[in-house]
């Protein structure tokens, strides 16, 4: 595991650490978020409600787990505010994929991993729709494109608490609204 990590922080993750599975909280309540107030993501592609899975099945899906890794990347809030943010998305899915592939090559088989944000408009921008919704086909970017956190119902405020992560921060560390730096992370379940 500790091999695991030390290739999660060659990525840049600002932080990594080792959960129990039963640590991570799953609100029901969360996925409605995704609806209302709507979320730009919200319809646009299979990893996302209504599409995604489920807080129910993602429940399900964690009883086959007892560890998870669980990273952040600490960005500068500005690139989340123009148009190139689909850049600083794709960087935490690409990250979360190559922590779910590096598993798979350490010998923890069943790794899986997830990201916060949605795919389509990281990596499917400039086509109209999902290949997935639209046409029933396989995902153009599967070994990129990770599911939606937030819209499994995952509080991640909550396991920010748990850890000592902050949301948003300035520049002196305090977590405020005024923030310049902002939180994206994932997890990758490890068995």
């Amino acid at each position: 595991m500790e091999t695991l990590m030390h290739y999660a922080r060659s990525l840049g993750v600002s932080d990594v650490r080792l959960l129990s599975v039963d640590r991570i909280p799953i609100e029901d309540a969360l996925r409605l978020h995704c609806e209302s107030p709507r979320c730009p993501n919200y319809g646009t592609s299979a990893n996302c409600p209504p599409h995604g899975m489920t807080p129910t099945a993602f429940r399900e899906f964690l009883a086959d787990y007892s560890r998870v890794l669980a990273f952040k990347f600490d960005f500068p809030l500005t690139a989340l505010q123009d148009s190139e943010r689909w850049k600083t998305v794709f960087r935490l899915h690409d990250g979360t994929a190559s922590i779910e592939h590096e598993a798979r090559n350490l010998g923890y088989a069943r790794a899986r991993g997830f990201s916060s944000g949605g795919c389509k408009h990281t990596f499917c921008r400039e086509f109209d729709g999902c290949i997935v919704l639209e046409k029933n086909e396989p995902c153009r970017f599967p070994d990129k494109a990770r599911p939606s956190l937030s819209g499994m119902g995952v509080n991640w405020h909550e396991i920010s608490r748990l850890l000592g992560w902050r949301m948003l921060k300035d520049e002196e560390g305090r977590s405020d609204w005024a923030a310049d730096t902002v939180m994206l992370a994932g997890l990758v379940f490890v068995e």
